[in-house]
């Protein structure tokens, strides 16, 4: 075997073995976050079967909760999921999406300008935040009962006023959540 032939083989080994190690991309769409349903149960271990190559640990929560107990789902040093428990704490109910690096089954990601997520899309069903969500806005995505982003802008939205959708437009996505739980009737 010629000396071009043999590096050509270690380096194509070396990027096979690379890609092998990385964990699986998570995609989110209406029926979980990846392999995560309403049916996953809410335990490390269990969660962790499902995502191999993720970091997954207890922990309490930074983001949606401050303080709740959460299952973090991590790649590497980078935290990109946060799990929170139905009331009963066996099962998983949501999934918040903390890192740019999952995407929604329509290719949304955080990042992700509110007319790509949003189209022209009613924003009627769209709300406000409060308290330290102030200013930003949350909107299901079109067609489903499941999936709702957060969107901030570089002019936050005025105290109890919704944005016009043109006014929405540049927004970025700033959060994703899956809710597994069962919409309003």
């Amino acid at each position: 075997m010629n000396g071009l032939l043999k590096t050509g083989l270690v380096c194509f080994a070396a990027v096979a073995l690379y890609a092998c190690s990385k964990p699986a991309e998570i995609t989110v769409s209406d029926t979980g976050a990846g392999p995560i349903t309403l049916a996953t149960a809410f335990d490390p271990a269990e969660v962790g079967k499902l995502l191999p190559g993720y970091t997954v640990e207890a922990a309490l929560s930074s983001a949606l909760q401050p303080g709740e107990q959460v299952i973090r789902i991590s790649n590497g040093s980078t935290p990109v999921i946060e799990l929170y428990p139905v009331v009963s704490g066996k099962t998983v109910e949501s999934a918040l999406v903390l890192d740019a690096s999952v995407k929604d089954d329509k290719g949304i990601h955080i990042g992700s300008t509110f007319a790509q997520a949003m189209g022209d899309a009613d924003v009627s069903a769209c709300g406000l935040g409060s308290g330290e969500k102030a200013g930003r806005v949350f909107c299901p995505r079109a067609g489903s009962n499941h999936i709702i982003y957060e969107f901030q802008g570089a002019v936050p939205a005025a105290e109890g006023q919704m944005p016009a959708a043109t006014a929405l437009t540049d927004w970025l996505v700033t959060g994703m959540l899956w809710d597994g739980s069962e919409p309003a009737p």
